[in-house]
């Protein structure tokens, strides 16, 4: 009893020793901080001599304002010899002004201990910057992690400038691929910021006042996101003219349009999808393949690269070229035949099954789509394929038929379920293969419908359609 109560008498002696030596610790830490703690940013900043140029111009900015309140923020202020050259470009202009101040503030507390591994933060200006143990973008930490009552400040010792984003870095240039992404512009009315002065009495729809509403876009940003997206990094070659047009000229027999125009635009689309990739990465980090925003496989000569320049949302390379090759750009189309987005009938959801199977050879899971006893003649699934190429295109599909005592025979179709195009084909029993099912060729490239159509009769196990998948495979020279 007496080892009992000496052991817990020990522990408490110990508990009480760490708890003060914590406390101790605190109130080191209390100390050294209770002055700047009892002052909000921009109040620290006005007692520091040396940042009295970056005060004045917190106040004409209005940014003190911003710094005096009960929000918290990060603080990079650039000393007085930092600003000494500060352009009056700037100085006298409103705008520039505000934005060169709200580069150097970011909402919430960050500290160097925070930085280890490097921050991309949003400033006030909505631009990013790069936030390390030692640096702010490319400037040496001065003094670091003085603490206020709504935030933290560190001092820097060089002025630095937010960087043009991608867009406004490929439109202040003179290369050709500028006026080829200007032509992808076209104009939409957004509903919600035109003025409605009425309701079609034949349509229903809205009517809006002339010229209300119009917003910009672009048929590149829709497909690979705005290059002038600040929260998105991205990778950008800037191709050099000549390369570029034989990139242009290499595509250019595959995209045909309804007319000349439209022929041109989609070739200037189809080469500059494939030099936009999401994530920014650096020459040390920069692959000898990316991957476009549709999966195109871009081979990446190093030696080609003449210059990179950083921006404020990702990396431009000026490459001398990039030959992609036909068959990375034309790929197989494969669609599941369990994604319709359609039928001929929409009564008939009672005789439409979606199955997960098992491939007896290989043992793979898959899933299908098989319609059975609808009694319907011609009774069809309709399919929606994006983005074909104008080129032929031969035509497999699979289909088990793995439930049925009896074969039937369905018919492919693309663009009008009429269309005698292709031939019926027989689904023969517990056929887990592809089968050819016939040739189409594109005239223009775009996105079209494809039909799975049943037997022309209504009888039960003769009119099923069945299928896994179909895939078309372009026929490149």
């Amino acid at each position: 009893m007496n080892f009992r109560i000496k052991t817990f008498v020990f522990l408490i002696a110990s508990l009480i020793s760490i708890l003060t030596a914590c406390q101790d610790k605190w109130e080191e830490h209390a100390g050294l901080q209770d002055a700047g703690l009892g002052q909000n940013l921009f109040q620290r900043i006005q007692a520091e001599p040396s940042l009295s140029k970056f005060s004045e111009l917190l106040i004409k900015t209005k940014y003190s304002e911003v710094l005096a309140s009960s929000k918290k923020y990060t603080v990079w202020a650039p000393s007085n010899d930092a600003l000494a050259n500060l352009s009056t470009d700037v100085l006298n202009d409103e705008q520039k002004l505000k934005d060169f101040i709200g580069y150097y503030i970011v909402e919430l507390p960050y500290n160097t201990a925070l930085a280890t591994n490097t921050l991309r933060l949003k400033t006030l200006n909505g631009k990013y910057i790069y936030f390390s143990e030692t640096k702010f973008e490319d400037a040496g930490l001065v003094t670091i992690d003085q603490h206020a009552g709504n935030g933290i400040l560190h001092t820097v010792n060089k002025a630095v400038f937010a960087k043009q984003n991608i867009f406004d870095f490929i439109n202040a240039s003179s290369f050709k691929q500028k006026e080829y992404l200007t032509s992808l512009n076209y104009e939409v009315i957004d509903s919600a910021v035109a003025e409605q002065t009425g309701v079609d009495p034949v349509t229903g729809r809205p009517v809006y006042k002339p010229g209300t509403g119009i917003v910009q876009k672009n048929l590149l940003f829709d497909r690979v996101g705005s290059l002038k997206d600040e929260d998105q990094e991205y990778t950008v070659v800037l191709l050099a003219d000549a390369s570029l047009e034989t990139e242009r000229t290499k595509i250019k027999p595959y995209t045909q349009g309804k007319n000349a125009d439209s022929t041109e635009r989609l070739a200037s689309l189809m080469v500059m999808k494939d030099l936009v990739f999401k994530g920014k990465y650096t020459l040390n980090n920069l692959p000898n393949i990316l991957i476009s925003e549709d999966g195109v496989e871009v081979p990446i000569d190093k030696s080609s690269i003449q210059n990179s320049y950083e921006t404020s949302n990702g990396m431009v390379y000026v490459m001398s070229q990039v030959n992609v090759p036909l068959r990375n750009k034309i790929r197989d189309v494969r669609q599941e035949g369990e994604t319709p987005v359609g039928f001929s009938r929409t009564d008939k959801s009672a005789n439409i099954k979606y199955r997960q199977r098992r491939n007896p050879i290989t043992q793979e899971l898959f899933d299908d789509i098989y319609i059975f006893n609808h009694k319907i003649p011609l009774f069809h699934a309709r399919y929606r394929i994006k983005d074909l190429y104008s080129i032929k295109y031969k035509v497999y599909w699979v289909a088990p038929n793995d439930v049925q005592t009896l074969t039937f025979k369905q018919r492919f179709a693309i663009s009008d379920p009429a269309s005698t195009s292709f031939a019926e084909t027989q689904v023969n029993l517990k056929n887990f293969s592809e089968v050819y099912v016939g040739e189409y060729t594109i005239s223009n490239y775009g996105d079209y419908n494809a039909f799975v159509i049943a037997a022309n009769n209504g009888v039960d196990a003769t009119n099923s359609i069945n299928l896994d998948y179909f895939r078309l495979e372009p026929q490149l020279p």
